[in-house]
């Protein structure tokens, strides 16, 4: 039971893979399109699932492991030992588990951020787009201080030659 759990992890966490880089808007698959948020809610539900199944398979083996350790009646040839290969599956499920944690959080965030805050949504009229100069007022130019123009130390590599500095020039 343990080895199928551990299967379904591998392809549920192949799956999830496969799903959550369709869903990421990095890629061209369904662009503009409905579709690709919730494939990205897919992909880290599968990966929780991954991590889940993972976590449940490690931590009964180590179980398994730990009573086999301890049993006085079980001959001192048939014990085992936790293993490396006990650590590498709770760092893979704690890794499927976060990465499914952040994919649902980003398909959450980015919920909120597409709905806007509530001030927002009520003070424009809904016949016309959000635009943002209405809302933002323009960044003022920056200039800097005639102190700072101009105020370099010629150097070995400033490119300069006979007293002509290419700084003034470019």
């Amino acid at each position: 039971a343990a080895r199928a759990l551990m299967v379904l992890s591998c392809v549920s966490s192949v799956l999830a893979s496969l799903v959550a880089a369709m869903g990421m808007k990095c890629t061209h698959f369904a662009q503009h399109s409905v579709f690709k948020s919730p494939l990205l809610l897919g992909g880290g539900v599968g990966f929780l699932c991954a991590g889940l199944l993972c976590l449940v398979t490690v931590s009964w083996t180590t179980n398994n492991v730990i009573m086999d350790f301890y049993d006085p009646f079980l001959p001192r040839g048939m014990k085992y030992e936790v293993g490396l290969a006990v650590y590498v599956g709770y760092a893979s499920s704690f890794l499927s588990l976060t990465s499914g944690l952040l994919l649902c959080w980003s398909r959450i965030r980015s919920r909120e951020r597409s709905q806007g805050p509530l001030h927002m949504q009520m003070s424009q009229p809904s016949s016309s787009p959000i635009t943002f100069n209405n809302i933002y007022p323009p960044a003022p130019l920056y200039n800097p201080p005639e102190a700072l123009k101009d105020n370099h130390a010629a150097s070995l590599c400033s490119l300069s030659s006979s007293g002509y500095r290419v700084n003034n020039y470019v």
